[in-house]
């Protein structure tokens, strides 16, 4: 597959990007008693920590102020913090399948950094990161259609835009439960800490249920 990153990204201060493939995926998998552990660990942590202090954090502070530069409001607040609030409101982390659960739980585990999750293989042709540069439509999973301006970040394959803004993952590529690849992007502008998440994600992945992170990008 090919991974294209448009010039204009790095007007945003984003000159790398960082993802994992990972193939031989079985979303049908036991979690292991290591996952269930690190859930308990998590929901514990997100129930205690302080929203305020997190909403501070220099990783937070440079997707808002990513969003702020391309003229959109930091009320659509950045993935991280939406994912805590969540975790506050129902005081548990999703269970829906072994792909989506060691997701969100690598998600949780690196901290802050917003990780985009989609199934290869309903990707068409290749991936490209950029800025618009036109005026278009996203679907949000779970969501109704969404208008993209021309000064939106996001990434796209062929038949349309894959995630958006850094807080939302298109619908039309989300894990089901016949997804046998998936593709882990990390994005945010310290590359200490989307290369630790790379890291993080491969081993999670084999600890949590024996899911393989076969490549990096």
């Amino acid at each position: 597959m090919k991974f294209i990153v448009d010039e204009s990204m790095s007007a945003l201060g984003i000159k790398k990007h960082c993802g994992r493939h990972c193939k031989n995926v079985d979303p049908q998998a036991p979690l292991s008693d290591v996952f269930f552990k690190k859930q308990k660990e998590m929901e514990e942590w997100a129930l205690k920590c302080d929203i305020d202090e997190i909403f501070n954090h220099p990783v937070i502070q440079g997707y808002t102020d990513m969003l702020q530069s391309v003229g959109r409001s930091i009320k659509k607040i950045c993935r991280p913090c939406r994912l805590l609030s969540e975790t506050f409101n129902t005081e548990v982390l999703s269970r829906i399948s072994t792909v989506l659960s060691t997701f969100i739980m690598s998600n949780h585990c690196v901290r802050f950094l917003a990780i985009g999750g989609h199934d290869l293989g309903k990707v068409d042709g290749q991936i490209e990161f950029a800025v618009s540069k036109k005026e278009d439509v996203f679907l949000p999973i779970l969501s109704t259609e969404s208008v993209v301006a021309k000064t939106d970040y996001m990434y796209r394959d062929l038949k349309g835009i894959m995630a958006w803004l850094d807080v939302r993952d298109g619908e039309n590529y989300k894990f089901d439960d016949k997804t046998k690849k998936r593709n882990l992007y990390y994005s945010g502008k310290c590359q200490y800490f989307r290369r630790n998440a790379c890291r993080s994600a491969q081993t999670d992945s084999k600890r949590f249920s024996g899911v393989y992170a076969a490549a990096g990008i």
